[in-house]
């Protein structure tokens, strides 16, 4: 409900506080005394475009401000879209929306303290209040609601989940069926494919680059390293070669010897120690000698590889390391594909069987769907009749999906006529501002027990209306406030005797200008005002206000009328 409502330097109304109750409130005053420019303000405040010559009162801000309190439910469905906007949640069930609008620039919007946008705001608008007269912010006059509506008046939400249910099936094997013959995906399998089988058949080794690299330079300098090797060997290993003059050395030093032989062990240790080096020399030499063949086909070979090699780093590099990385990462992206196909072809093989299931369930759901408007029609039609309509026409027209979806294969339209020999319209088109007040609360009186839009605003509902229809209206309205939180702005006095509670506004006027002011009334100012509203404040007036808001026997409509404009 709406709890509070503060509003600063609107014209006329200057700066007003109006705390409401819960149930049916009434407000009432004479023509012109400003009752339009309250409705304007909770307009405002729900995100309606604002006309600065009618809002703005000179230099100065004009804001307005409403605190709402909800019930469980509604609060935590409200904090889902406020925590995805940015805003802070509700507490408690607490929720506070004000809207300032500066003599010049953009309007700024504020919910629960913070900042946020008019999307938002009008979003927020949507879910708490229903503005029904010449200031419309009508939740019901869209397709998606009336359908809504419908499924929730006849129990339908099962059913419709159910067909959601298939349909989401269906839908993702659809999906997984194009991916199977997606371009982009067959181009993207193909250069993984390549990818695989360039480096894979490329047998490529981490530690063959460097092995690579050493033999080449081996290959190209070939020649000179065995010229090298060849004069070492002729050095060392010659009849005069160093292993030679070792070999004489030793029998000099055998005689040396034999004459002091401590003297000469030093010596014929280090010359042993020279003698297996050299022969140790030797056997390297020879060694190299045979790995040093140069190949001129082993080297070309070689080359090719490490170009083979330094192509492979150019596209998957920078180094060996990332072309094995690429390899591995590719195999199992084709793993996970071939996995992934698998599943997508059994989907595709469901597809048929998905398809049947979701007929069926949207064809029993459009059958149930037209039961159940069948008997909207005829309740709301009832209603009509009580209301002052008593040869209109309701119904509700279906509208054929090109391809059914999650709710179904059908949207509806409520379609309005309220004068005889007229074909009924959309609601949007149908009727007047007073007509459609009076329509949209037969239509809510119908669904008040399925309606998620807790707070109802009535203006001009009265339009053309006196006598009896007067005292169903104002029926209709106590009824819908038990369910309901219900704001009327009247002329009739039996519309306003049925009120939880009567606000009244009245136009003065001073030297310092004009102004509105709010009140609330007590019993005996209800009586009063009704009396007013009777035709003035004779006793006869005050008696049939009296006997109104005691619940008394109804007066004959022929003593009833309503004041003019």
């Amino acid at each position: 409900m709406l709890r509070f409502l503060r509003v600063e330097h609107l014209p006329l109304i200057g700066c007003l506080e109006w705390e409401l109750d819960p149930g049916f409130t009434v407000v009432t005053g004479e023509t012109g005394a400003g009752k339009s420019l309250l409705i304007g303000a909770l307009g405002l405040l729900l995100g309606n475009r604002a006309d600065r010559s009618l809002y703005l009162d000179g230099e100065k801000t004009c804001s307005v401000e409403g605190e709402f309190f909800l019930e469980e439910g509604a609060a935590e469905t409200l904090s889902s879209l406020l925590e995805s906007s940015g805003a802070d949640p509700c507490e408690e069930g607490r929720l506070l929306v004000k809207r300032s609008l500066p003599a010049s620039g953009a309007s700024r919007q504020f919910v629960n303290g913070c900042s946020t946008t008019l999307t938002v705001l009008r979003q927020v608008g949507d879910s708490l209040l229903d503005l029904h007269g010449p200031h419309e912010h009508q939740s019901l006059l869209q397709r998606s609601s009336q359908l809504f509506l419908l499924d929730a008046f006849g129990g339908l939400q099962a059913l419709v989940a159910h067909v959601g249910e298939i349909y989401e099936k269906l839908e993702w094997a659809r999906r997984r069926e194009q991916m199977l013959s997606d371009p982009e995906r067959e181009r993207r399998r193909l250069l993984r494919m390549n990818v695989i089988q360039e480096i894979g058949d490329a047998a490529v080794r981490l530690e063959e680059e460097e092995e690579i690299l050493r033999e080449l330079e081996l290959s190209r300098h070939g020649w000179k390293l065995l010229e090298m090797v060849g004069e070492l060997n002729a050095l060392l290993f010659t009849e005069e070669g160093a292993l030679e003059r070792v070999s004489r050395a030793r029998r000099v030093l055998a005689g040396w010897s034999s004459l002091d032989a401590p003297g000469a062990a030093k010596a014929e240790e280090l010359l042993e120690a020279a003698a297996v080096g050299l022969r140790e020399m030797e056997t390297l030499l020879i060694d190299y000698r045979e790995r040093l063949e140069v190949d001129p086909e082993r080297l070309n070979a070689l080359e090719q590889r490490r170009s083979v090699l330094e192509g492979l780093k150019r596209k998957y590099g920078p180094t060996l390391s990332d072309v094995l990385r690429t390899l591995r990462a590719a195999e199992r992206e084709r793993s996970e594909e071939e996995e992934e196909l698998r599943h997508h072809r059994q989907l595709a093989e469901e597809r048929p069987g998905l398809e049947r299931l979701f007929e069926e369930a949207y064809r029993q759901l459009s059958e149930a769907r037209r039961r159940v408007g069948e008997t909207l029609t005829q309740k709301v039609s009832h209603e009509l009749a009580e209301l002052g309509f008593p040869r209109a026409e309701f119904c509700v027209d279906w509208i054929t999906r090109p391809h059914p979806g999650r709710r179904g294969a059908e949207e509806v339209e409520f379609l309005f006529a309220p004068n005889p020999g007229r074909p009924p319209l959309p609601l949007r088109e149908a009727a007047s501002s007073g007509e459609m007040a009076r329509f949209m609360l037969a239509l809510k009186t119908v669904l008040a027990a399925v309606d998620h839009v807790p707070i109802l605003v009535f203006d001009e509902i009265d339009a053309n209306v006196a006598g009896e229809t007067a005292w169903k209206v104002g029926a209709h309205l106590r009824n819908l406030g038990r369910q309901h939180q219900v704001i009327c702005v009247t002329h009739l006095a039996p519309v306003a005797a049925q009120g939880d509670s009567h606000f009244r506004v009245r136009k003065e006027h001073s030297a310092e200008g004009t102004s509105v002011s709010f009140e609330r009334l007590s019993l005996l100012q209800r009586k009063e005002e009704l009396a007013r509203m009777l035709g003035g404040k004779s006793e006869e007036s005050l008696a049939l206000a009296e006997r109104m808001l005691s619940g008394g026997p109804r007066p004959a409509s022929s003593s009833i009328r309503r004041q003019e404009d």
